[in-house]
Parts: C-alpha cells; structure tokens; sequence
C-alpha cells in the first residue's frame, strides 16, 4: 500500500541536502520531461517503497510525485550512463556534505589521525526479472561497496561483471586509486577485507602506488616463515586480548604482520593479518571488530529497505540501482545527525567496554575515556545540528 503523504517539512528536510547538486554535475542536461533531480527523488522514492518492480511502483505512486514520466522513459533513463555519471556526482557531493557533520567513531584513537578507514566487502541480491538464465539459473547480482568506519556512510565501488565475478577481480579492477575512494593525497587509507581480499602482490602494489593498506584474516591454507615476535604493551587497555604481534614473510618475500587475538566476551580467537606496521595491535583488531559492525549496513538494505532484486538487467541500471540505495543510506544518516534528537547525535564511545556514562552538574551526558578524556554530548549534538 502507498505511505501516507508525506509532511511538507519532512519531505523537504530529508531531501535539502540534494538541492543543487544535480545541477552542478558536469554531466547534468536539461531535460524537460524528466529532469535530472526529479529522477534522482523518483529512485530515492522507489527505493523507500515497497514496490516489487517499477512498472508497479509507477503504477502505484507515480501520481503522488511531480515530474513522473512515462514508463518507457523511466526505464530507459535506468539504463542512460550519463544519469549514471550524475548520480556517482551527486553521491560524493553528498559525503562530502556530510561527512564532517557525522560523528567520528574513530575520533578516540589518535594513531588513526592520518589515516582514512573503510570496510569493502560485496554484497549479492536477485537477478532482474528478465535477465537471462546460465544453465536455467538466473545468477546474482552483485555490487562492492566500502563503507566508512568513521561516519558508516556508504559508496559503491562498482558492479559485479561477468556470471560471478570473485572478489579479488573486482578489487584490482576498481584498482589502487579507486579503492582511495577521493582521500586526499597526505592522508594515509586503510581497506578492511575479509579472506577473500587477499593477494599479497596487489596489495603491496597498493601500498607503494597510493599508501593504500589493507587488513584481513589470516587463510587456513596460508604458507609463511615466521620472523619474530613484537612485545604488547600490557599497560594499553586497548590491547586487552591481544596474545601475540608477529612478523612474518610470505612465499613471494612480503614482510606482513599477524595479530593473534582472543575475543574477551566471546572467547573466539582470531588472526589478523596486515601490512599496517605502526598501529598498537588491538588497534588492528578493533579495526576488524568495526568492519562487522559497519557490515550491518546491508542487513538495512536487504531487509529494511527490501532491495533484493535487481531492478534492471543492463550493468548501467544495476549501478543506477546502487548508487540510488546508496544516496538513500546517505541521506538518512544525514537527517538523523541533523534533526535535533539527542538519541540519534550520541557519541558512540572509543571501544565498546570501555567508557562509563556519568551525569554533568547540569544534567548532560559525559563519556569517560579509559584514557582520561571525556566528551559532552549535548555540546557534539549543538555543534553538529548547527554546523
């Protein structure tokens, strides 16, 4: 069923932080019939509905919403590049925007300051109703997206190609200077992959190419020569878990570190593996905790905003599809960082575990940091309402 109509205001808000950036893409074109932002609201709204395909949702909402065009031009502008090159404008526009506004989770580490942190990891969904079956199997679509540890907004790196693409394909085709992801240069970045990410010989080419790191887990199978042990410093909190830092070498001469760690809930024990040399070592492993939380992130997608299907079957529409789910995970995280809901503006603390929440002489909320520093949440809530 449609939702109900929308109020002016909400509407209004959640959508401001788009206004003008259609317009300022080199790639923008007037376009009477279907103007480049209405087509950008248009998908952002399909993407909020519940609509099975978008010949239902046109036929179910479209006449809640100007600027909707006819079917045939909705389904070719899904398939046009050039709306595709706009949308991945208007996206880096948008975290650009936003991402000075949005708490750092990460602010409580200072070995982190020149670094920029993301997960990337691909995630799989139905195959479009008329792509073509391999076999009488219709394959999965599949899209490689690097969520950002500090702030959890979303890009999408690119587009599965081929039946099945593997992970480590679809890496080096991004290559090194994609997976920075706009960082500026000065600024160090961290991918954070699973097994499937592994290749020791793009990843130093990463390294030396665009001070690009990585960390991963160790593979069952992995040959290596042990070099020598590093000893943890017990006195760090943050390395409270932490059983062993080891340097080893690899079958092709690559000096890596493997982190041996012990979840203190859990009980489960892990192995990292990294060619970050200069961070504390239950740094490194707090890195990998992060990229599960930030993984989260596409349970949202599947099962809150119910993108589970493919809505087109070229490669364009496919991307055209992410880069609008993309938008609208964006935008939601804009929105609750702006409105004015201390709920939604809490600072998530340095480690789980590690902070105690006290009460100010004036009723605010403090977070105490093991390591003496403390926050006032009220003031990040102002500060970034008003920013």
């Amino acid at each position: 069923m449609p939702s109900d109509a929308y109020t002016a205001s909400v509407d209004h808000a959640f959508f401001l932080p788009l206004d003008g950036l259609a317009a300022a893409s080199p790639h923008a074109l007037a376009c009477r019939e279907f103007p480049d932002d209405a087509f950008i609201r248009l998908g952002i709204q399909r993407v909020l509905e519940l609509s099975p395909s978008g010949r239902g949702f046109l036929q179910e909402h479209g006449p809640r919403f100007p600027d909707v065009p006819g079917h045939a031009n909705y389904f070719a502008s899904l398939g046009s590049p050039r709306r595709l090159e706009v949308l991945r404008d208007v996206g880096r526009a948008l975290v650009r925007a936003a991402d000075p506004v949005l708490t750092d989770r990460l602010a409580g580490i200072p070995e982190l300051e020149r670094y920029a942190c993301f997960a990337a990891d691909g995630h799989w969904h139905k195959a479009a109703a008329h792509d073509p079956r391999h076999d009488g199997v219709k394959m999965a679509v599949g899209h490689f997206y690097g969520p950002d540890l500090r702030t959890h907004t979303l890009r999408h790196l690119a587009a599965a190609e081929g039946l099945h693409e593997n992970d480590m394909s679809a890496l080096k085709r991004i290559k090194p200077k994609g997976l920075r992801q706009g960082v500026p240069k000065g600024t160090r970045v961290i991918i954070v992959y699973d097994k499937a990410g592994i290749d020791f010989d793009y990843w130093d080419r990463c390294r030396r190419e665009c001070a690009l790191f990585f960390i991963s887990r160790v593979k069952e199978n992995m040959i290596y020569d042990w070099i020598q042990d590093v000893p943890v410093d017990a006195t760090d909190a943050r390395n409270h878990g932490v059983c062993a830092d080891s340097r080893i070498c690899t079958r092709e001469g690559h000096l890596l570190r493997i982190v041996c760690h012990t979840d203190p809930v859990g009980g489960e024990s892990y192995e990292f593996l990294t060619h970050v040399l200069d961070l504390p070592a239950g740094v490194v492993a707090e890195l990998y905790r992060r990229r599960w939380e930030a993984e989260k992130v596409f349970d949202e997608i599947k099962n809150r905003l119910a993108e589970k299907k493919a809505w087109a079957s070229c490669l364009t529409g496919k991307e055209t599809q992410a880069q609008l789910v993309v938008l609208t995970h964006n935008l939601f995280l804009y929105g609750q960082r702006r409105a004015a809901c201390p709920s939604s503006a809490a600072a998530e603390p340095a480690y789980a575990g590690e902070t105690e929440e006290q009460n100010a002489d004036d009723g605010r909320k403090v977070l105490r940091f093991r390591d003496g520093s403390q926050i006032i949440t009220d003031q990040i809530e102002r500060s970034e309402i008003e920013g």
